[in-house]
């Protein structure tokens, strides 16, 4: 089954925060909750003991909480920034038997690149307008619904359900 489609910047960054959502949150949730024990450490300091150094660790330890929780919107708003500037791109996904083929297409009809993947290194995701297609922690491939009827959005479910993947 071969399918063509296209991706706007909406879906592009759901995609972006449901990789971090999926691959990043649990180191995320644990940096937080040492960093809220070391804020409380001082405050309890500076109650106690009113000193400049729990003053500046306060601020610091504020600082980096505040840092990890910014920084994949960050980075996200720096990805579709950068995806503004190139020109559209078209995509074309062939799921075959025992691998998945994912082609970008120019505008002048050529395939610019090929990504081949096979099942063990894939974990998919469906939500109400999109199929997104996890690879290795690092590529993300996103199918919108829009560009598809509801035969194939049905077909590309029990596929992956069918790989388990």
């Amino acid at each position: 089954m071969r399918i063509e489609y296209d991706n706007t910047m909406q879906e592009t960054q759901t995609a972006f925060m449901a990789l971090w959502k999926k691959y990043s949150i649990k180191s995320t949730l644990a940096l937080s909750s040492a960093f809220v024990i070391f804020i409380a450490v001082a405050v309890f300091s500076i109650v106690t003991n009113d000193s400049i150094l729990w003053w500046v660790m306060l601020g610091l330890f504020c600082g980096l909480l505040a840092n990890i929780w910014l920084k994949p919107r960050r980075a996200c708003k720096k990805l579709i920034q950068a995806l503004e500037t190139m020109d559209e791109e078209k995509y074309a996904v062939i799921f075959g038997e025992d691998s998945i083929e994912v082609e970008t297409i120019t505008a002048t009809d050529t395939v610019n690149s090929k990504y081949l993947h096979t099942q063990e290194e894939l974990y998919s995701k469906e939500t109400q307008d999109l199929f997104l297609l996890f690879v290795n922690r690092s590529l993300i491939h996103v199918f919108p619904k829009r560009c598809m009827d509801e035969s194939q959005a049905e077909k590309i479910r029990s596929y992956f359900e069918e790989k388990r993947i």
